[in-house]
């Protein structure tokens, strides 16, 4: 495809200057378009950078949590909950 063709006339309308300033304002136009694209490709794979704080690392579960109440007995109701489960 050269400037001269109809197909790139109506991308780029008539400017003074001649073929050359309408060829540089098509690579310009161009380059902006790959340079967004890149970086809203860098955004979907990227996305934006975690912050600097960690969040703390849990060793076991927090004081009243179930998992640590498992070795007080059951209590009558968790028993009768129990034998309804086992059959």
């Amino acid at each position: 495809m050269t400037i001269t063709s109809p197909s790139s006339t109506q991308f780029l309308p008539d400017r003074p200057g001649g073929p050359a300033v309408r060829a540089l304002a098509l690579t310009t136009r161009g380059l902006r378009f790959a340079y967004r694209s890149l970086v809203c490709f860098g955004w979907l794979w990227i996305g934006p950078m975690p912050p600097d704080e960690f969040a703390p690392v849990l060793d076991a579960p927090p004081l009243g949590h179930p998992e640590r109440l498992c070795r007080a007995p059951l209590t009558e109701a968790e028993r009768a909950l129990d034998r309804q489960l086992r059959g």
